[in-house]
């Protein structure tokens, strides 16, 4: 069997290394007067199995061809069989540039019938991660009562997964993946069991969505005092709903991290109201990542509807980010839209 995270699925709890830090500039240190470095991002939840039933053809080789037309450096997925993402992942190397692509790669669930094969993938694996354009080092693989969905009401693993990405000229930059769970607003919470541990559990009332993110931020934030940190994945939230005031910065928000596309000029004013609440911070919005063109933004109705639910934070201590920071790609072969992020590092 060909794979290279066999000791991915083993870890009951949240690892962290802290590898030393080390500055990545060419012999003598940048030029005076070099232009900021900039850095692209994207995130795509690629929906191989529902979406795809785990093809490995032309809804692969369109991520590839929209990957490298964006220039993506730093790249993340969610919802893959694992025979698409070895399929994705060698098709991309292929790309010029590509050649020193690298992986952390981490499986989030199991024997999921259309992610069959015999040879790549014989434990039917789904999987996400982080694919980078440049070197990385595996920090964390993290399952935990909570990133573990879900109180274990079904099989479903939600993970964290971090990278240190060696960008060169600048220092290493620590990219987060991770998948959060459908809040409870929109699951009956009926359905759940009468566990003892969800009876005890002091965030079950605001969400296992909520509790995710929770522990994400708290595991997160503390690595952006000392080195850049970025996050991407798809959170099934809202912006302006509770679980993401753990990262954004602003509007009421207890976080250090801004959204590429939070900020976008062409959002102003447009204020969208759900029964849940109203989208009216300027700083909390965004383009629809989640639909098909022309569904209404009408969040209860979850799957009939347009919403944006992917994201790709950046911390404000190492990052700037501008109103033209972030945008959308959209593809027929996904019930999500791809999200670009281009930021530039502060000096």
């Amino acid at each position: 069997m060909r794979f290279g995270v066999t000791a991915v699925v083993a870890a009951a709890a949240l690892l962290l290394a802290t590898p030393a830090v080390a500055a990545a500039e060419p012999p003598g240190g940048a030029p005076a007067g070099q232009a900021e470095l900039r850095i692209r991002m994207l995130d795509f939840n690629f929906a191989g199995n529902g979406f795809n039933g785990g093809n490995t053809g032309a809804p692969v080789d369109d991520a590839v061809t929209k990957i490298y037309e964006q220039g993506a450096e730093i790249i993340s997925l969610n919802e893959m069989c694992y025979t698409q993402w070895v399929a994705l992942r060698d098709r991309l190397k292929a790309k010029p540039g590509y050649g020193g692509l690298t992986e952390q790669v981490v499986v989030t669930n199991y024997d999921i019938p259309n992610c069959h094969d015999a040879d790549v993938n014989p434990g039917g694996w789904y999987v996400m991660g982080l694919l980078s354009k440049h070197p990385s080092d595996r920090v964390m693989f993290g399952d935990t009562p909570y990133l573990d969905l879900g109180y274990h009401y079904r099989q479903r693993f939600r993970k964290l997964v971090c990278g240190d990405v060696h960008v060169p000229r600048a220092v290493a930059v620590r990219a987060c993946v991770t998948h959060t769970e459908v809040p409870l607003v929109i699951i009956d919470e009926g359905s759940f069991p009468d566990d003892p541990d969800i009876a005890g559990d002091p965030y079950y009332g605001r969400s296992i969505n909520y509790a995710q993110s929770k522990l994400i931020a708290d595991t997160i934030t503390p690595m952006a005092a000392r080195m850049p940190v970025a996050l991407l994945g798809d959170l099934n939230e809202l912006p302006f709903l509770p679980s993401l005031t753990h990262f954004y910065a602003k509007c009421g928000g207890t976080g250090v991290f801004n959204e590429v596309d939070g900020a976008d000029p062409r959002w102003r004013g447009n204020i969208r109201r759900w029964h849940l609440g109203t989208e009216a911070c300027p700083h909390r919005q965004g383009e629809w990542t989640m639909g098909a063109e022309g569904l209404p933004d009408d969040y209860h109705r979850s799957y009939q509807s347009n919403r944006k639910i992917d994201y790709i934070f950046v911390d404000r201590r190492h990052f700037k980010v501008g109103p033209t920071s972030g945008w959308v790609v959209s593809t027929p072969y996904s019930d999500h839209r791809i999200v670009v992020g281009d930021v530039a590092l502060k000096h």
